[in-house]
């Protein structure tokens, strides 16, 4: 990882009881644009002894080139002040070119299944510790914590990460003695026979043919009551066997 801050490594090595992390973020959406973050974080003992031994921390570590060109900010995390720089990009193109200062090779891809990952970095290539007289196995994660976390689109598939959290994020811890090489691999979800969609039809399916079987039987069952009563069969005069007057008497 070029120029990461020497001071403060150096510093959180020598300071027993100090605390400093360093984070690299990067964070990449759907459409490939996204974010790539350095953060340096110290506590209140190793900021006094920067403040002793070097000058002002805020200014000293604001300062320091994390390989980013993009907005810095302060904050504070607990008993943590963090120095970030956050450098944003546009398409998997510019995020090669942004994230050239920091690792020694970087490719990042994104297709129609998911993403992929692959890069190298060398922190301790770029620390050269070897001019120092310190051991890199004696620094262990409560005085020095180094990380990069990744924010891939897709749900995690094949990697080498040393974790991968919760929410999917892929974490490697970076060596002091050697360099890093890192891949990751992510998958869309796949949609699936749609059964629920099928369930839907079947049930509006099958409340349309209830309502109509009971539509029939309602007709069965009133049709005798409304059926026109037969026509009576018509009168016929009677014929008189004589006539009401008979000529003859």
């Amino acid at each position: 990882m070029k120029r990461f801050p020497l001071l403060v490594v150096l510093l959180a090595i020598v300071a027993s009881g100090c605390r400093a992390e360093v984070r690299v973020l990067l964070d990449v959406a759907e459409d490939g644009s996204g974010t790539l973050a350095a953060e340096v974080a110290v506590d209140q003992q190793l900021s006094d002894l920067i403040d002793q031994f070097a000058g002002d921390t805020d200014t000293i570590i604001s300062g320091l080139d994390l390989g980013l060109e993009g907005t810095s900010t302060t904050r504070v995390e607990g008993d943590l002040t963090v120095y970030e720089t956050t450098a944003t990009f546009s398409d998997v193109q510019s995020v090669a070119e942004v994230a050239a200062g920091n690792f020694t090779s970087f490719a990042l891809e994104l297709t129609e299944e998911g993403s992929s990952l692959e890069a190298t970095l060398d922190l301790a290539g770029e620390l050269d510790l070897t001019q120092f007289p310190l051991d890199p196995n004696t620094i262990d994660s409560e005085t020095l914590d180094a990380r990069i976390i990744v924010s891939l689109p897709g749900e995690p598939a094949d990697h080498n990460a040393d974790e991968v959290l919760e929410d999917g994020r892929f974490v490697w811890t970076i060596p002091l003695d050697s360099d890093l090489y890192m891949f990751a691999d992510t998958l869309y979800p796949k949609s699936g026979f749609p059964w629920g969609l099928v369930g839907i039809l079947a049930l509006a399916v099958g409340l349309a043919l209830a309502v109509w079987l009971a539509a029939v039987r309602r007709e069965k069952t009133s049709g005798g009551a409304h059926r026109p009563a037969p026509e009576p069969p018509p009168i016929e005069k009677p014929v008189a066997d004589t006539p009401f007057f008979d000529m003859d008497h």
